[in-house]
């Protein structure tokens, strides 16, 4: 059976993320008005989270409790690794410019690393670990090309009627993303968002992230350069740093 959202577990995720994101904790009513969701329903998700460990309450105000770093802690794939931030940092001083490291999270992608700070809007999204589908961002599109093809339609079926657009814009640069190894995002998601990714494989050829570098906006016509020395970089210092366990 396809893997398809599910509104409770949705719910769920919703409310540890929303707090994950906010330093100083978030109340219930906080958390209501950002699910869009009845401080009922959502009280009865909260508790039971209360209960099992994975939220925790001081002052009225929730705040993520040990139970999702235990799960983190046990996993064995890519959650049990830590790819090297001296290695991104070393990408940003060789090509010039920032550097994110993006991971799939479910369907969606989600930026855990960056050096650099050419981008304002791409420095937020890194910095808040926010959720993006993973169709519209260079790195997204990397991390899609590089999953087997069912896997791929499965994750593009759960796009929105509003989405589809962006779909078949995807589906259309698909062959040369693939032949190329790079995804390119010219100003669509952000302005000053002129981004090129490739993906970081393991030794096994498993795919562990998709590595994106961000150019001056003033300097679009770089992009292509850019992205064939991030290639480059990549394939040179991957094997140097790469991931290690805990």
């Amino acid at each position: 059976m396809p893997a398809r959202p599910h509104r409770t577990v949705d719910r769920v995720i919703e409310i540890l993320e929303t707090v994950s994101l906010s330093p100083r904790g978030v109340t219930l009513a906080e958390l209501a008005a950002a699910l869009g969701a009845a401080k009922s329903s959502v009280q009865e998700l909260t508790n039971g989270l209360l209960a099992r460990g994975y939220l925790i309450e001081e002052e009225h105000r929730f705040h993520l409790g040990p139970g999702p770093f235990i799960l983190a802690s046990r996993a064995n794939k890519l959650a049990a690794l830590s790819l090297d931030h001296q290695f991104v940092a070393e990408l940003g001083k060789v090509l010039g410019c920032t550097i994110l490291v993006g991971v799939r999270v479910g369907d969606a992608i989600v930026f855990t690393d960056r050096a650099g700070e050419e981008s304002p809007s791409l420095t937020f999204v890194a910095r808040t670990h926010a959720r993006r589908p993973l169709y519209t961002s260079a790195a997204g599109k990397i991390l899609l090309a590089n999953v087997p093809d069912d896997e791929m339609y499965r994750l593009l079926d759960l796009a929105s009627p509003e989405q589809a657009g962006e779909v078949r814009q995807f589906l259309a640069e698909l062959p040369e993303i693939r032949s190329r190894r790079l995804a390119f995002n010219r100003g669509v998601t952000f302005a000053d968002a002129f981004v090129v990714a490739t993906p970081l494989l393991a030794g096994d050829g498993s795919l562990i992230a998709a590595i994106s570098a961000a150019v001056d906006p003033a300097k679009p016509d770089s992009l292509d350069n850019v992205g064939e020395e991030l290639k480059k970089a990549v394939a040179t210092l991957g094997p140097r740093y790469g991931p290690q366990p805990r």
